[in-house]
Protein backbone atom coordinates (compact mmCIF):
# COMPACT_ATOMS: atom_id res chain seq x y z
CA UNK A 1 0.00 0.00 0.00
CA UNK A 2 2.58 2.47 0.81
CA UNK A 3 4.32 1.65 -2.69
CA UNK A 4 0.95 2.41 -3.97
CA UNK A 5 0.37 5.54 -2.25
CA UNK A 6 4.26 6.53 -3.53
CA UNK A 7 3.44 5.90 -7.29
CA UNK A 8 0.05 7.43 -7.64
CA UNK A 9 1.44 10.55 -5.82
CA UNK A 10 4.47 10.46 -7.74
CA UNK A 11 2.40 10.12 -11.38
CA UNK A 12 0.12 12.37 -10.21
CA UNK A 13 2.62 15.43 -8.71
CA UNK A 14 3.84 17.13 -11.97
CA UNK A 15 0.20 16.39 -14.10
CA UNK A 16 -1.91 18.41 -11.55
CA UNK A 17 -0.84 21.59 -13.10
CA UNK A 18 -0.75 20.59 -16.68
CA UNK A 19 -3.72 19.68 -19.73
CA UNK A 20 -5.60 16.65 -18.50
CA UNK A 21 -6.65 16.43 -22.45
CA UNK A 22 -6.85 12.54 -22.88
CA UNK A 23 -5.24 13.12 -26.84
CA UNK A 24 -4.07 15.42 -29.48
CA UNK A 25 -2.87 15.34 -32.87
CA UNK A 26 0.08 17.43 -33.50
CA UNK A 27 3.47 18.72 -34.82
CA UNK A 28 3.86 21.47 -32.67
CA UNK A 29 3.57 21.61 -28.49
CA UNK A 30 2.81 24.89 -26.62
CA UNK A 31 3.47 23.20 -22.85
CA UNK A 32 5.64 24.40 -20.83
CA UNK A 33 6.55 23.58 -17.49
CA UNK A 34 9.89 23.59 -15.14
CA UNK A 35 11.65 21.27 -12.75
CA UNK A 36 14.05 21.78 -9.93
CA UNK A 37 16.97 19.86 -9.04
CA UNK A 38 15.95 16.65 -6.31
CA UNK A 39 18.92 15.71 -4.07
CA UNK A 40 18.82 11.97 -3.05
CA UNK A 41 20.54 9.08 -2.40
CA UNK A 42 20.03 5.96 -4.29
CA UNK A 43 21.20 2.29 -5.09
CA UNK A 44 22.30 0.47 -7.72
CA UNK A 45 19.58 -1.16 -9.64
CA UNK A 46 21.19 -3.24 -12.46
CA UNK A 47 18.94 -3.79 -15.24
CA UNK A 48 19.65 -7.15 -17.02
CA UNK A 49 18.34 -6.27 -20.49
CA UNK A 50 20.66 -5.05 -22.78
CA UNK A 51 20.62 -1.11 -24.46
CA UNK A 52 20.20 -2.49 -27.88
CA UNK A 53 17.17 -2.67 -29.48
CA UNK A 54 15.99 -6.27 -29.96
CA UNK A 55 12.99 -7.10 -32.49
CA UNK A 56 11.78 -9.88 -34.32
CA UNK A 57 11.29 -8.76 -37.70
CA UNK A 58 8.32 -8.24 -39.70
CA UNK A 59 8.39 -6.86 -43.31
CA UNK A 60 4.75 -5.22 -43.98
CA UNK A 61 4.39 -3.35 -47.54
CA UNK A 62 4.67 0.10 -46.09
CA UNK A 63 6.40 1.84 -49.67
CA UNK A 64 2.75 0.87 -51.29
CA UNK A 65 0.99 2.93 -48.15
CA UNK A 66 3.89 5.66 -49.08
CA UNK A 67 5.62 5.68 -45.83
CA UNK A 68 9.55 4.65 -46.31
CA UNK A 69 9.35 2.51 -43.06
CA UNK A 70 11.32 -0.69 -43.28
CA UNK A 71 12.73 -3.21 -40.70
CA UNK A 72 15.72 -4.90 -41.43
CA UNK A 73 16.46 -8.56 -40.05
CA UNK A 74 18.21 -6.82 -37.27
CA UNK A 75 16.44 -3.47 -36.15
CA UNK A 76 19.75 -2.48 -34.21
CA UNK A 77 21.78 -3.19 -38.02
CA UNK A 78 22.61 -1.14 -40.74
CA UNK A 79 22.80 -3.72 -43.25
CA UNK A 80 21.32 -7.13 -43.79
CA UNK A 81 22.87 -10.41 -45.14
CA UNK A 82 21.99 -9.30 -48.95
CA UNK A 83 23.82 -5.87 -48.34
CA UNK A 84 23.47 -2.51 -46.60
CA UNK A 85 19.63 -1.28 -46.37
CA UNK A 86 19.50 1.75 -47.78
CA UNK A 87 17.73 5.20 -45.83
CA UNK A 88 15.12 6.34 -47.54
CA UNK A 89 12.73 9.56 -47.81
CA UNK A 90 10.16 8.77 -45.42
CA UNK A 91 7.75 9.65 -47.64
CA UNK A 92 3.45 10.46 -45.71
CA UNK A 93 3.81 7.93 -42.65
CA UNK A 94 1.46 8.49 -39.69
CA UNK A 95 2.88 7.84 -35.74
CA UNK A 96 0.41 6.96 -33.33
CA UNK A 97 2.05 7.21 -29.88
CA UNK A 98 0.23 6.07 -26.89
CA UNK A 99 1.18 6.14 -23.42
CA UNK A 100 0.35 7.46 -19.51
CA UNK A 101 1.52 10.43 -17.80
CA UNK A 102 5.75 9.16 -19.18
CA UNK A 103 3.86 8.55 -22.33
CA UNK A 104 2.61 12.17 -22.25
CA UNK A 105 6.59 13.37 -21.68
CA UNK A 106 7.58 11.46 -24.92
CA UNK A 107 4.69 12.24 -27.04
CA UNK A 108 5.09 16.10 -25.76
CA UNK A 109 8.79 16.00 -27.18
CA UNK A 110 8.43 14.34 -30.41
CA UNK A 111 5.63 17.03 -31.17
CA UNK A 112 8.35 19.70 -30.83
CA UNK A 113 10.98 17.28 -32.36
CA UNK A 114 9.34 16.30 -35.60
CA UNK A 115 7.50 19.62 -36.25
CA UNK A 116 9.92 20.45 -39.13
CA UNK A 117 9.69 16.81 -40.39
CA UNK A 118 5.98 18.26 -42.26
CA UNK A 119 5.58 14.39 -44.29
CA UNK A 120 4.84 12.42 -40.76
CA UNK A 121 1.47 13.03 -38.89
CA UNK A 122 2.19 12.14 -35.53
CA UNK A 123 -0.68 11.30 -33.11
CA UNK A 124 -0.38 11.94 -29.59
CA UNK A 125 -2.70 9.67 -27.33
CA UNK A 126 -2.18 9.37 -23.66
CA UNK A 127 -4.41 9.04 -20.11
CA UNK A 128 -2.31 9.60 -17.47
CA UNK A 129 -2.77 7.28 -14.55
CA UNK A 130 -3.88 4.40 -17.43
CA UNK A 131 -1.92 1.57 -17.22
CA UNK A 132 -2.68 -2.16 -18.62
CA UNK A 133 -3.20 -3.53 -15.50
CA UNK A 134 -6.60 -1.48 -14.81
CA UNK A 135 -8.74 -1.73 -17.76
CA UNK A 136 -11.74 -0.73 -15.04
CA UNK A 137 -10.37 3.05 -15.35
CA UNK A 138 -8.76 2.61 -18.67
CA UNK A 139 -9.25 0.28 -21.57
CA UNK A 140 -6.12 0.28 -23.58
CA UNK A 141 -7.14 -2.87 -26.30
CA UNK A 142 -10.59 -0.96 -26.80
CA UNK A 143 -9.59 2.57 -27.20
CA UNK A 144 -6.25 1.14 -29.64
CA UNK A 145 -8.64 -0.60 -31.77
CA UNK A 146 -10.41 2.23 -32.14
CA UNK A 147 -7.07 4.10 -32.63
CA UNK A 148 -6.09 1.76 -35.17
CA UNK A 149 -9.17 1.90 -37.39
CA UNK A 150 -8.97 5.54 -37.48
CA UNK A 151 -5.67 6.36 -38.21
CA UNK A 152 -4.62 3.61 -40.03
CA UNK A 153 -0.69 4.39 -38.05
CA UNK A 154 2.26 2.91 -39.87
CA UNK A 155 4.09 2.96 -36.67
CA UNK A 156 3.04 3.03 -32.99
CA UNK A 157 4.91 4.28 -30.12
CA UNK A 158 4.07 2.82 -27.06
CA UNK A 159 5.39 4.14 -23.50
CA UNK A 160 3.57 2.93 -20.65
CA UNK A 161 3.48 1.06 -17.01
CA UNK A 162 4.08 3.57 -14.81
CA UNK A 163 1.21 2.60 -12.94
CA UNK A 164 1.46 -0.92 -13.36
CA UNK A 165 3.22 -1.73 -10.24
CA UNK A 166 -0.10 -3.31 -8.62
CA UNK A 167 -2.06 -6.53 -8.36
CA UNK A 168 -4.60 -7.75 -10.71
CA UNK A 169 -7.28 -10.16 -11.51
CA UNK A 170 -7.14 -12.98 -12.95
CA UNK A 171 -10.43 -14.98 -13.02
CA UNK A 172 -11.68 -13.54 -10.40
CA UNK A 173 -8.22 -14.63 -7.80
CA UNK A 174 -6.16 -11.40 -7.37
CA UNK A 175 -2.63 -12.04 -7.71
CA UNK A 176 0.14 -9.56 -6.68
CA UNK A 177 2.64 -7.54 -8.79
CA UNK A 178 5.66 -9.67 -10.12
CA UNK A 179 4.02 -12.89 -9.02
CA UNK A 180 4.22 -15.85 -11.56
CA UNK A 181 0.57 -15.82 -12.31
CA UNK A 182 0.41 -11.75 -12.44
CA UNK A 183 3.33 -12.36 -15.49
CA UNK A 184 1.75 -14.48 -17.37
CA UNK A 185 -1.17 -12.38 -17.73
CA UNK A 186 0.60 -8.95 -18.15
CA UNK A 187 2.92 -10.53 -21.04
CA UNK A 188 -0.69 -11.57 -22.55
CA UNK A 189 -1.68 -7.95 -22.22
CA UNK A 190 1.32 -6.71 -23.63
CA UNK A 191 1.14 -9.26 -26.77
CA UNK A 192 -2.68 -8.17 -26.90
CA UNK A 193 -1.39 -4.78 -27.92
CA UNK A 194 1.20 -6.03 -29.79
CA UNK A 195 -0.41 -8.56 -32.24
CA UNK A 196 -3.60 -6.02 -33.08
CA UNK A 197 -1.02 -3.32 -33.69
CA UNK A 198 0.82 -5.60 -36.23
CA UNK A 199 -2.27 -7.21 -37.59
CA UNK A 200 -3.57 -4.04 -38.75
CA UNK A 201 -0.12 -3.82 -40.63
CA UNK A 202 1.49 -1.18 -38.41
CA UNK A 203 4.92 -1.70 -36.87
CA UNK A 204 5.19 -1.42 -33.17
CA UNK A 205 8.46 0.65 -31.22
CA UNK A 206 7.63 -0.16 -27.66
CA UNK A 207 9.92 2.42 -25.31
CA UNK A 208 11.43 0.84 -22.56
CA UNK A 209 10.47 2.60 -18.95
CA UNK A 210 13.73 5.12 -17.60
CA UNK A 211 15.65 4.40 -14.27
CA UNK A 212 13.55 6.35 -11.45
CA UNK A 213 14.59 7.60 -7.95
CA UNK A 214 12.35 6.31 -5.65
CA UNK A 215 14.24 2.68 -5.07
CA UNK A 216 11.16 0.12 -4.62
CA UNK A 217 9.45 1.48 -7.71
CA UNK A 218 12.88 2.03 -9.73
CA UNK A 219 13.03 -2.21 -8.98
CA UNK A 220 9.41 -2.84 -10.36
CA UNK A 221 10.47 -0.79 -13.65
CA UNK A 222 13.50 -3.59 -13.86
CA UNK A 223 10.80 -6.13 -14.02
CA UNK A 224 8.39 -4.58 -15.97
CA UNK A 225 11.02 -3.38 -18.70
CA UNK A 226 11.88 -7.54 -19.04
CA UNK A 227 8.32 -8.59 -19.78
CA UNK A 228 8.42 -5.83 -22.69
CA UNK A 229 11.20 -7.23 -23.95
CA UNK A 230 10.29 -10.84 -23.39
CA UNK A 231 7.12 -9.84 -25.75
CA UNK A 232 8.91 -7.97 -28.78
CA UNK A 233 11.09 -11.23 -29.34
CA UNK A 234 7.81 -13.60 -29.93
CA UNK A 235 5.54 -10.91 -31.99
CA UNK A 236 7.07 -10.31 -35.71
CA UNK A 237 7.06 -6.04 -36.29
CA UNK A 238 7.66 -5.58 -32.62
CA UNK A 239 10.88 -3.97 -31.47
CA UNK A 240 11.51 -3.22 -28.04
CA UNK A 241 13.73 0.12 -27.41
CA UNK A 242 15.46 0.01 -24.10
CA UNK A 243 16.00 4.00 -22.19
CA UNK A 244 17.18 3.39 -18.90
CA UNK A 245 20.94 3.73 -19.84
CA UNK A 246 19.97 6.92 -21.47
CA UNK A 247 19.39 9.07 -17.92
CA UNK A 248 21.18 7.03 -15.82
CA UNK A 249 24.74 7.63 -14.52
CA UNK A 250 27.78 5.46 -15.29
CA UNK A 251 26.91 3.03 -12.52
CA UNK A 252 23.51 2.54 -13.79
CA UNK A 253 21.65 5.36 -11.01
CA UNK A 254 19.42 7.59 -11.63
CA UNK A 255 20.77 10.93 -12.59
CA UNK A 256 18.57 13.97 -11.72
CA UNK A 257 20.66 16.16 -14.42
CA UNK A 258 23.30 15.36 -17.15
CA UNK A 259 24.81 17.39 -19.87
CA UNK A 260 22.87 18.11 -22.77
CA UNK A 261 24.34 19.36 -25.81
CA UNK A 262 27.83 20.12 -23.43
CA UNK A 263 25.82 22.53 -21.27
CA UNK A 264 24.19 20.90 -17.48
CA UNK A 265 20.68 20.15 -17.43
CA UNK A 266 18.16 19.20 -15.20
CA UNK A 267 16.40 15.96 -16.71
CA UNK A 268 13.97 15.06 -13.98
CA UNK A 269 10.84 15.99 -12.18
CA UNK A 270 11.34 16.11 -8.40
CA UNK A 271 9.35 13.39 -8.47
CA UNK A 272 12.08 11.21 -9.96
CA UNK A 273 9.89 9.90 -11.94
CA UNK A 274 8.77 12.22 -14.81
CA UNK A 275 10.53 14.71 -17.00
CA UNK A 276 11.29 18.61 -17.15
CA UNK A 277 10.85 20.45 -20.37
CA UNK A 278 14.22 19.54 -21.67
CA UNK A 279 14.25 15.84 -20.51
CA UNK A 280 11.19 15.75 -23.06
CA UNK A 281 13.16 16.94 -25.35
CA UNK A 282 16.37 14.38 -24.90
CA UNK A 283 13.76 11.60 -24.35
CA UNK A 284 12.08 12.40 -28.00
CA UNK A 285 15.54 13.09 -29.71
CA UNK A 286 17.09 9.57 -28.80
CA UNK A 287 13.42 7.98 -29.98
CA UNK A 288 13.22 9.83 -33.08
CA UNK A 289 17.09 8.85 -33.85
CA UNK A 290 16.64 5.05 -32.89
CA UNK A 291 13.30 5.62 -35.33
CA UNK A 292 15.36 6.64 -38.26
CA UNK A 293 18.22 3.84 -37.70
CA UNK A 294 15.91 0.94 -37.21
CA UNK A 295 13.26 1.95 -39.85
CA UNK A 296 16.22 3.37 -42.16
CA UNK A 297 14.01 6.40 -42.68
CA UNK A 298 15.38 10.11 -43.02
CA UNK A 299 14.50 11.76 -39.60
CA UNK A 300 16.02 14.88 -38.19
CA UNK A 301 15.22 16.54 -34.35
CA UNK A 302 14.19 20.26 -35.06
CA UNK A 303 16.12 20.94 -32.00
CA UNK A 304 18.48 18.24 -30.94
CA UNK A 305 19.08 17.50 -27.45
CA UNK A 306 21.46 15.05 -26.82
CA UNK A 307 22.82 13.48 -23.73
CA UNK A 308 26.98 14.90 -24.04
CA UNK A 309 28.70 12.48 -21.04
Amino acid sequence: MVLLALLITGLGLQYSKTNAATSSSSTSSTTTRSSGPTSSTTTTVASTSSDSPVSDPLALNEPSRGCGFVMSPSAAASSSPSGPVPIRVIGHCTVLEIGDSLGNDLGWGLARELSSTHALKLVQVDKSSSGLVTSWFYNWPAHLATLLAQYHPNLLIVCIGGNDEQGLKVDGHSYGFDTPQWRTRYKSLIRQIDSMTTKADSYVLWVGLPVMAPNGYRAGVVALNSLYRSVATTVPGVTFLPSWALFANAQGQFQNAAPVNHVNTVLRSPDGIHFSLMGEDVFATFVANETSAIFHVGLHPSQPALVTK
